[in-house]
């Protein structure tokens, strides 16, 4: 217990010592500052995605579409509300960034932060525009690319910009109440060079990268990221590995294209004819696969069993900055969204919560390979999709059977167990208090 309790203790004041180097205390701050516009975001992708979608947990249960008036209309307008707000995170976290990294400096903090936005949409510019075949490209910047799932370049792009400002800028930024035309000319003047030489980096790296990768260089990232997951199977080993590589990812950054949803896979189009030809999921043929342990068990709450987490802060956790976290992503996180979570607390770039994040879903795999070999439930046959609350996974997806919901019960509270002494730690370290690490 000592030992733990040990471990525990060194990787908080490891996390606190990381907390105190500018440059990853600018990646925390920005990720803060995300934090009420990604609440907004998932609170906008509920409606969107189940609610106002054909496919969506709602509409399976109610059938909204087929009575509530004006629902095509209120799910474009949901979609357009999600682009508009998710669809740019990564432009503000460029932005956020440099302006961070930059200010204990006394540089110029808001012309950095602007010459990185601008940088990392550089980064995004469709060049397919200029080939042989542009009349075919749809858009002039890459979209997909701008919003959380480019949050991991917009860090890198912020970080860099912060530092040639630092080493490149002239003179000291002198902050003046009112801004005069004197003023700002003399602060493009300072900054000429640094912005510059970043946008003509950026720009040449992305017109380079696009000779390689029509998704530019995020594309290019995803590709590289996508590799290690072609081929899982259904040898378990794989399966844990690619979840464990998935779920670092999201603590990176990496978020979004990286997906396990199995529902069109051949293994589980072969259980779902199974399913229907004997009217139950006993007996399919492929009861071990990615969908069958990690898409319906191993998920809840989102990437890292993070509804245990929240389920571990609001029993124990007595830091009120994460209590409050923890409210307001509750809703968000019973339908799979849980990126209010992962810039809020932060759980991205947490030393502490990386560990626990990694952890809880190999628990919760694990329990439900032994499940699936004791032959205790029938593996998942039926479809599932990414609104369907976490914990109700298992249960809908074998038909109801409610051994599969026993699982999930299981496994929500083998994470929240995991996830809890990490929580008493941090109440001792922001309290200064020892009894609750040793409850």
């Amino acid at each position: 217990m000592r030992t733990i309790k040990s471990l525990l203790l060194g990787l908080q004041r490891f996390d606190q010592t990381m907390a105190r180097q500018r440059y990853f205390r600018a990646i925390r701050d920005t990720l803060t500052l995300l934090f009420p516009f990604v609440l907004i975001g998932a609170y906008i992708n509920v409606l969107n995605q189940a609610i106002f979608q054909k496919n969506g947990f709602f509409n399976h249960i109610y059938y909204l579409s087929h009575w509530v008036p004006g629902f095509e209309d209120l799910a474009s307008y949901t979609g357009m509300l999600s682009v508009s707000v998710n669809g740019v995170l990564a432009v503000i976290a460029a932005f956020a960034v440099a302006n961070l990294v930059v200010r204990p400096t006394n540089h110029d903090d808001l012309m950095a932060g602007l010459t990185a936005s601008l940088s990392f949409v550089m980064l995004n510019f469709n060049f397919a525009l200029f080939s042989k075949d542009g009349r075919t490209a749809t858009s002039q910047f890459l979209e997909g690319n701008l919003g959380t799932q480019g949050i991991f370049l917009a860090l890198l792009v912020g970080l860099l910009t912060g530092w040639l400002f630092s080493k490149l800028a002239r003179r000291p930024h002198v902050h003046q109440l009112i801004e005069t035309r004197t003023h700002l000319l003399a602060r493009a003047q300072a900054n000429l060079l640094p912005i510059s030489v970043t946008l003509v980096i950026f720009g040449v790296l992305g017109y380079g990268v696009s000779y390689l990768s029509n998704g530019g260089l995020n594309g290019l990232f995803y590709q590289l990221f996508r590799y290690p997951f072609g081929h899982v199977g259904q040898v378990m080993l794989l399966i844990f590995s690619a979840t464990l590589l998935s779920n670092f990812f999201w603590l990176i950054g990496i978020i979004g294209p990286i997906s396990f949803s199995g529902n069109n896979s051949v293994r589980t189009v072969q259980n779902l004819e199974y399913a229907l030809q004997h009217g139950s999921a006993w007996g399919a043929p492929n009861p071990i696969t990615m969908h069958t342990i990690f898409d319906a068990f191993a998920n809840v709450g989102g990437p890292g069993m993070t509804l245990a987490l929240i389920i571990a802060i609001l029993w124990r956790s007595r830091n009120h900055d994460f209590r409050l976290v923890a409210k307001t992503s509750l809703l968000p996180s019973l339908f799979n969204f849980n990126q209010p979570l992962l810039v809020g607390l932060p759980i991205m770039y947490s030393p502490i919560l990386a560990v626990p994040f990694l952890l809880a879903p190999m628990a919760s795999m694990g329990i439900t390979w032994i499940a699936l070999k004791l032959q205790f439930m029938p593996p998942v046959a039926y479809p599932i999709y990414r609104t369907m609350p976490g914990f109700l996974m298992g249960w809908l997806g074998t038909g109801g059977d409610w051994h599969a919901l026993l699982v999930s019960v299981i496994n929500l509270t083998v994470a929240t167990a995991i996830y809890l002494p990490f929580i008493l730690i941090n109440n001792q370290v922001e309290l200064g208090g020892d009894h609750d690490a040793e409850a």
